[in-house]
């Protein structure tokens, strides 16, 4: 196919699927924001050890006033927005499962068709792993850390692949598959 004539995708997703989408990308992105931003004073709640806190006390550093406020509101939020996108992770199967999904893009060759494939299935996975691991360390104990920043690096990692993917397209082969997800 010449360069000069980029072929669109013929078949989008439906407009409840990229809703949904475009939904969790924002929710992830501020659950990111939030759990980034927080001092850590919110982990290892569940047996009160926190990050150099006296047991049971179950504060991280323990300055005391309105900044333990601060802190608590963002560990709510945090815990909210956790849940919110397990929700949203259940729902999005689920309308995958009664939708369908379109037909694959006509200009995605096969090995890219694989690497969305897999990219898609470990991106829909750590949508249940990140907020769950995150619930473990904040309703029972520290020892899911190590798995919860696991999950965030291959959430990185399969993110980067996915936008690459969709950013190749877009940008070098001009066949605008981001059409389909707009």
């Amino acid at each position: 196919m010449p360069r000069d004539e980029p072929a669109a995708p013929t078949a989008r997703y439906g407009p409840v699927a990229r809703a949904l989408h475009w939904l969790t990308v924002v929710a992830m992105t501020c659950q990111f924001v939030i759990g980034y931003t927080m001092d850590g004073s919110g982990q290892g709640r569940g047996r009160g050890r926190g990050r150099g806190g006296a047991p049971g006390r179950g504060r991280g550093r323990g300055r005391g006033g309105d900044l333990d406020v601060l802190d608590d509101a963002w560990v709510t939020a945090h815990v909210a927005l956790g849940v919110a996108i397990l929700l949203l992770a259940v729902v999005r199967l689920w309308w995958r499962r009664r939708a369908g999904l379109p037909p694959w893009a006509p200009t995605l060759r096969p090995g890219e068709r694989v690497l969305a494939h897999w990219t898609e299935r470990v991106l829909y996975t750590l949508l249940f792993v990140i907020p769950l691991t995150g619930l473990w360390l904040v309703l029972v104990s520290d020892d899911a850390v190590a798995l919860h920043v696991a999950a965030h690096i291959t959430f990185f990692v399969a993110i980067a692949a996915h936008v690459g993917l969709v950013l190749k397209h877009q940008l070098a082969d001009r066949d605008h598959l981001l059409r389909r997800m707009l």
